[in-house]
């Protein structure tokens, strides 16, 4: 093994898919097998794994529990193995701090690529300032809690799923997001030419922040590339700067 080789961890209640997972990913990782979540916890607490991977439906204590202990101390790669295919347990996951959904069965080549995007990503913002929030016009979106707030405080409902839009959104950094990746980020899957869901998704919530923002358009879409916040009206906030 080498020195600089990532750590990545898998918990999962599979023994065969783990020992697929091992197959897949020790040529390239170090590849680190925790019995339970509390072992993961103290991989994790010990600094001593780069990315994880986790399964949701496990016996003794679920994946999205997990996650959410994970959380409250680090920001270390989380992407969620899971055979629940809905919108709603994609959505949970993604919300409480999960990288990345990748639905059961998955092709082995895609789930290599979600695992280098991770480490990549996760590079990426090592020096980053966290972006705490977007203010579009006349509103404020928390980034962090996902909220939606005007100038004043008052609240403004989102469905779950447009709250996640806006926020993968918001942590595009102002790049054009195509359909395709806009729909892996969020679904956890590869693009579905006949799911028409994130363009309705899409529509509600362009239409939503139009009215609220007074910004009259929003999200700028591009036919054939993709989808952005129009941040020429907007501004964003890390955790160093003011309004």
């Amino acid at each position: 093994m080498k020195e600089n080789q990532f750590r990545i961890a898998a918990l999962d209640d599979d023994a065969a898919l783990v020992r697929l997972l091992r197959f897949l990913l020790e040529k390239e990782y170090q590849f680190l097998m925790p019995n339970n979540g509390t072992q993961l916890c103290r991989l994790v607490d010990e600094n001593a794994v780069d990315a994880i991977l986790l399964d949701i439906g496990l016996p003794e204590e679920d994946g999205i529990s997990i996650a959410k202990r994970i959380r409250e101390t680090s920001m270390v790669p989380i992407i969620f193995l899971s055979g629940n295919t809905s919108d709603e347990m994609i959505v949970k996951g993604l919300n409480i701090g999960g990288d990345d959904y990748v639905t059961k069965p998955f092709q082995s080549d895609v789930l290599l690529a979600r695992v280098r995007s991770a480490l990549r990503h996760s590079a990426d913002h090592v020096s980053a300032q966290p972006l705490l929030n977007i203010k579009l016009g006349d509103v404020i979106f928390e980034v962090r809690d996902q909220r939606l707030v005007t100038l004043n405080g008052q609240l403004v409902k989102l469905t779950e799923m447009e709250a996640l839009i806006l926020s993968t959104l918001a942590r595009a950094d102002n790049q054009m997001l195509s359909r395709e990746e806009m729909f892996r980020r969020i679904y956890g899957r590869e693009w579905d030419l006949l799911n028409r869901g994130l363009e309705v998704h899409l529509s509600h919530l362009r239409r939503k922040l139009t009215i609220v923002s007074g910004v009259e358009n929003p999200i700028v879409g591009v036919r054939g590339i993709g989808y952005r916040l129009n941040l020429e009206q907007a501004s964003l906030q890390h955790d160093s700067d003011d309004f």
